[in-house]
């Protein structure tokens, strides 16, 4: 009788690394010990860790993705609508954001939401391919309930984030979002989120059950197991902290704080990274053309790295773009960069046809050979660019370090050199300005100061750019131009209790310049209920008294 063919292996690689880097265990373990000591690694953590990980395993999943794409011919035309032509209205949408802010705040208001879905989807066919390669019958009816149980964790995530005056919690440590392109919630009110919460939270948790039920008794442990870790990693990543926040549950354990969200779920993208560069690497190797890991890894970092470095040194404020990187140039590369990768990965990871034959049936990619190697041409003009950029990437990671270590120390001519050097790379800061002009103001460097405070101004206005721009005056004693300052700040926007102080100093100098006048405009606009109010009336009775020059 003829012998039916063997069924191909659960495992992609075997079951230890599946289940660490594909299933989620590495952050599942990592997570239990930082429930044990959660703090103390935060304390004792370097400032160049995560960093380091971003650029070592975050640019390389992007890498891996337009390598997928892009790199074989027959690739390119079989997405030809997605690599080409939607990549190009991205493309316009970037650059149209830079001078549009509404159009800004749209982009990174629509990265921040799609990309917890990303993470979502990703475990949901992940978990789909392992039930299906360990032989699990997995029916219509149970795949519609697994799939509403990853939908409705995603729910609990959107009903948070956009929330009246939420906060966008969910961005990795390094990413900038301080001034310009910002997230902008819906504005779901509250109480209609809390009342959703509750009910949300029972849906999720019968979806789950529906699931478990269903599967009783159809395959071993073994084939359940990946699956269902990635559960638990759904549920450690986003349904748990989102259900507590929405239930203003405060458990008191570090990784579920909301107060270090942020730093937690750079794990959580660290996790995500890997196991997206897992899967990549596993479809790459069952094509033709593999060379072994450590040459995909290389080409997916430098694949990766272009479009993080490119949009900064074409774009940034030295060379031919409006924006700084934290007036919202690093956001929106990152909410251009993620988009393009949440479409892409959308139109190639389908379940279905060549992706399950490999996948699933662990049959080799038969699209297409690997295209000839020519002498010399576009593709070697391709490659020499990403490694400009992967270099570029190297460079400023080295550059951020030794200016937050030189500034630390008080060494502001080593912090201000790396300043330029960064900002050569695109990656120029009116902050790094104010905050070196802030310091050279400290180190009675006044003309100093003003020079980098100007910078700051020209990339990011700001109230505190102005304040202290107003002090450097004051120090020369060019008290009109101090004043002028200080009012600047005064309309810039300040805090109530800054206002006061300086609307205290603005006073002070116009009476110095010998404007009492000036000195009386600026005194009215003072709130008589503030407690300081006494001296500005003093002040003012003093200006009165003086006649006007």
């Amino acid at each position: 009788m003829p012998s039916s063919a063997p069924r191909p292996s659960p495992w992609l690689f075997g079951p230890g690394p599946d289940l660490l880097f594909g299933c989620g265990l590495l952050y599942v373990l990592a997570f239990g010990l930082f429930l044990v000591a959660g703090p103390e690694l935060r304390s004792a953590q370097p400032s160049l860790l995560f960093p380091v990980l971003i650029l070592a395993l975050g640019v390389p999943h992007y890498g891996a993705t337009l390598l997928r794409v892009y790199e074989r011919r027959h690739e390119r035309r079989a997405y030809v609508v997605f690599s080409v032509w939607v990549t190009l209205v991205i493309g316009a949408l970037f650059l149209a954001s830079l001078r549009t802010a509404a159009l800004a705040t749209f982009l990174v208001t629509l990265y921040l939401t799609w990309s917890p879905w990303h993470y979502t989807g990703q475990n949901y066919g992940i978990a789909v391919m392992f039930l299906r390669r360990g032989g699990v019958a997995l029916d219509p009816g149970t795949k519609r309930w697994l799939y509403l149980s990853f939908l409705l964790s995603f729910a609990l995530v959107f009903l948070q984030m956009h929330t009246d005056a939420a906060r966008m919690s969910d961005l990795p440590i390094g990413y900038t979002s301080e001034q310009g392109a910002v997230f902008v919630p819906l504005g779901i009110p509250l109480g209609l989120a809390l009342g959703l919460a509750g009910p949300l939270c029972l849906a999720y948790v019968a979806a789950l059950g529906v699931v478990a039920f269903r599967l009783r008794g159809q395959a071993a442990w073994r084939a359940l197991a990946p699956a269902a870790l990635l559960t638990v990693s759904q549920l450690l990543w986003f349904s748990l902290p989102y259900a507590l926040q929405l239930l203003r549950v405060a458990p008191g354990l570090d990784p579920l704080s909301w107060k270090f969200r942020g730093h937690y779920f750079t794990w959580i993208a660290a996790a995500h990274f890997i196991q997206y560069l897992w899967i990549t690497a596993y479809y790459a190797r069952q094509s033709s053309g593999w060379s072994g890991h450590a040459r995909f890894y290389g080409k997916t970092a430098l694949a990766g790295a272009a479009p993080w470095t490119l949009p900064f040194l074409l774009l940034g404020p030295q060379a031919f773009g409006p924006l700084s990187a934290d007036a919202g140039l690093a956001l929106l590369v990152a909410a251009t960069v993620n988009i393009h990768h949440f479409v892409l990965d959308g139109a190639i990871w389908k379940l279905k046809g060549r992706i399950a034959d490999v996948l699933i049936r662990s049959g080799a990619d038969a699209g297409g050979a690997a295209e000839p190697v020519r002498r010399f041409g576009l593709r070697h003009l391709v490659w020499a660019a990403c490694a400009l950029a992967l270099v570029a990437q190297i460079g400023r990671l080295v550059d951020e370090e030794v200016y937050r270590r030189s500034f630390a120390r008080g060494d502001l001519r080593a912090a201000r050199e790396a300043s330029e050097r960064l900002a050569r790379l695109g990656f120029e800061r009116g902050s790094v300005h104010l905050a070196l002009g802030q310091a050279l103001l400290r180190a009675g460097r006044p003309a100093e100061a003003r020079d980098r405070l100007w910078r700051s101004l020209e990339l990011a206005p700001t109230a505190a750019a102005h304040l202290a721009l107003g002090r450097t005056f004051e120090r020369e004693r060019l008290w009109a131009r101090a004043a002028e300052a200080y009012e600047t700040a005064l309309a810039a926007g300040l805090s109530p209790a800054d206002s006061v102080e300086t609307l205290g100093l603005a006073a002070s100098a116009w009476l110095a310049a010998e404007r009492p006048e000036r000195a009386l405009a600026v005194l009215e606009r003072a709130p008589p209920g503030d407690p300081r109010f006494g001296a500005l009336a003093d002040q003012a009775r003093r200006a009165r008294a003086r006649p006007s020059s």
